[in-house]
């Protein structure tokens, strides 16, 4: 079937399929070419977010960093333990 976007064949090992194949079902996707459009696109997300991030946070002074951490901690550690220990 003729398309005007790019084709990618991918030959991958068995333990990254079962993988796939969880994710799939985690999911509730069907094609395995769904799942790994998905999986693409969520990483590529991902890297540019991070990088923007990392860019962002290169501007901000180390004090003030050491102070939003310790604030950052506080709240991680309250959000895990309302979920774990309600």
């Amino acid at each position: 079937m003729p398309t005007t976007n790019k084709r990618i064949n991918l030959t991958i090992p068995e333990n990254i399929y079962e993988r796939l194949e969880n994710y799939k079902q985690k999911n509730g996707i069907t094609s395995d070419a769904s799942a790994c459009l998905q999986l693409i696109v969520r990483q590529l997300d991902a890297i540019e977010n991070s990088e923007k991030l990392l860019k962002m946070v290169s501007s901000i002074p180390m004090e003030e960093l050491q102070r939003i951490s310790g604030e950052g901690f506080s709240l991680i550690k309250d959000l895990g333990e309302k979920k774990f220990n309600p």
